[in-house]
């Protein structure tokens, strides 16, 4: 027997708010962890916003936003390098403020 329940209005727009935080707060926890990478406060941070990066290029991918999906395989050439020690903290800096600007149109609102 197979039932389907209509979900309320209400249950579906909180699932949809709950998403789009979600979305924001990863381009936010991107910029954080990649901060504290570039910083070179852990390898573990730089892990993170690698991760991170991987998730938003797939919903930059998804949304054809190939300027975000571009500036991010930049930042994370960038959080390699910073990963082994090396790069310019002007220029990794430089590269996540363009992504996070390039971006702007995967956070909701």
């Amino acid at each position: 027997m197979n039932c389907r329940w209509p979900l309320p209005l209400g249950i579906l727009s909180l699932a949809l708010m709950a998403t789009q935080a979600a979305q924001a707060q990863s381009l936010m926890g991107l910029q954080q962890a990649a901060i504290r990478c570039l910083n070179g406060t852990s390898r573990a941070d730089c892990s993170a916003a690698l991760g991170t990066s991987h998730q938003l290029k797939n919903r930059a991918d998804a949304a054809n936003e190939l300027r975000c999906y571009t500036a991010l395989l930049g930042l994370e050439s960038r959080l390699s390098m910073a990963m082994q020690g090396s790069g310019s903290v002007a220029r990794d800096h430089s590269s996540l403020k363009e992504t996070i600007f390039e971006c702007r149109a995967l956070n909701p609102g």
